[in-house]
């Protein structure tokens, strides 16, 4: 069975602590491994914000390399294979704004020797090797959300779901199927807030989209704060007006495994079969895990934390 863990970014003490917590040792070659020879699936976001990205990615590549773990691409491994890929036009697929910088500073500045530059450009190329998204016996695994329609499109387009340069040029041309495909997937889905109000974003970005709880029903909320993930003030008061939204929201049996939403509190099931395992590790929250065992409909109890 499997170990699913949510967004680590550069905290590789705290993943060694839930490994451990669940049973992980490390084998002669110092690859974590369970007894029972349970896996790992870790859901992306490996880079960025934390203080040993370095450690993270050798501890993540060495299960995986050694069968010890699965893991997928998250956006911020996307957004450094695009920070980093030349554009035709000019630049960089990720233009190297600021903010850009910014939000990679923290991995530029692990990487920053010519010996270790050099490393780093091997965990790019091994980036390209991670599938955007999991579909295994009786589970999915996606880092933010599973729209079947991008899914299968991303299939069409990428027949073992990993990235090539040709598709990451076009899916950085906004407008394009690719483009949104990647949005949605590594990214979630988003809708325009109503009356032209915007709202400023953990990294201090001003925004008038919102990410939504694409796992509830959108005709179930009565407030926007209850749809939305962003409780903006000014919305607490003011009706939920769903007509004009997308009714779709993921209603299959399969239990679906995501991270990438920096919820707070204590976790939570999100519904019978969707869990979020990102809690803000990067903001001083916790690294979530969930111990799957086989079964479809998913349980509290089966949440994972160091105490």
């Amino acid at each position: 069975m499997y170990d699913l863990i949510g967004d680590i970014h550069g905290h590789a003490d705290e993943l060694r602590a839930l490994l451990h917590h669940l049973g992980y040792r490390p084998d002669a070659a110092g690859v974590p491994r369970h007894p029972d020879g349970r896996q790992v699936i870790f859901l992306g976001d490996y880079v960025d914000r934390g203080p040993k990205i370095r450690e993270t990615l050798q501890l993540v590549r060495g299960m995986v390399e050694g069968g010890a773990a699965l893991a997928i691409l998250g956006n911020h491994e996307y957004n450094a294979l695009a920070f980093w890929q030349k554009d035709p036009a000019g630049g960089h697929l990720r233009p190297h704004r600021p903010w850009h910088i910014m939000q990679h500073l923290e991995t530029i500045k692990e990487f920053r020797t010519p010996e270790l530059y050099r490393e780093w450009q091997g965990y790019l190329a091994w980036f390209r090797t991670l599938p955007l998204a999991l579909e295994l016996p009786g589970l999915r695994a996606v880092h933010a959300c599973w729209e079947s329609r991008h899914i299968e499109y991303l299939r069409g387009e990428l027949p073992d779901l990993c990235l090539t340069p040709d598709f990451m040029l076009r899916a950085s041309r906004r407008g394009t199927a690719e483009f949104e495909a990647i949005e949605v997937t590594l990214k979630g889905r988003e809708v325009r807030l109503p009356g032209g109000l915007t709202f400023q974003d953990k990294d201090g970005h001003h925004r008038d989209l919102t990410r939504v709880r694409w796992w509830q029903n959108p005709a179930t909320a009565a407030a926007y704060h209850e749809y939305f993930l962003e409780d903006l003030p000014e919305l607490r008061n003011r009706a939920f007006d769903f007509a004009s939204l997308d009714p779709w929201y993921y209603q299959d049996e399969k239990p679906v495994f995501f991270g990438h939403y920096w919820l707070r509190g204590k976790p939570q099931i999100l519904q019978p079969h969707a869990v979020c395992l990102d809690y803000s590790m990067a903001r001083g929250g916790q690294l979530i895990g969930y111990r799957w065992d086989g079964e479809q409909t998913l349980s509290a109890d089966k949440l994972v934390w160091v105490p």
